[in-house]
């Protein structure tokens, strides 16, 4: 099981060079043992919800927005692993 956390997502939303790396060591894991954690969405959630909350500008909101969604697509199309009692007790 291959667990990304925040940061790996956050990499692999802005693209680039670093992202491409990344992208290219998951093409050699099974797809299905890729996950992401509730928490990682639950941070990069509130991030773009509070650039919706400070856009200034009706681009700004059009933007924050178009991010928002993306990053939801995005967990829509992953394994989410919950936060439950056990993971609690471990951390």
């Amino acid at each position: 099981m291959y667990v990304l956390d925040t940061d790996h997502l956050s990499v692999l939303e802005r693209g680039g060079a670093g992202s491409q790396r990344l992208l290219l060591r998951l093409a050699t894991v099974n797809p299905n043992e890729v996950l992401a954690t509730i928490i990682s969405d639950e941070e990069q959630t509130r991030e773009w919800l509070s650039y919706v909350a400070k856009a200034r500008t009706v681009e700004g909101q059009v933007e924050a927005y178009k991010q928002l969604k993306k990053q939801l697509t995005n967990y829509c199309a992953i394994p989410i692993l919950e936060f439950d009692g056990q993971v609690a007790q471990e951390f």
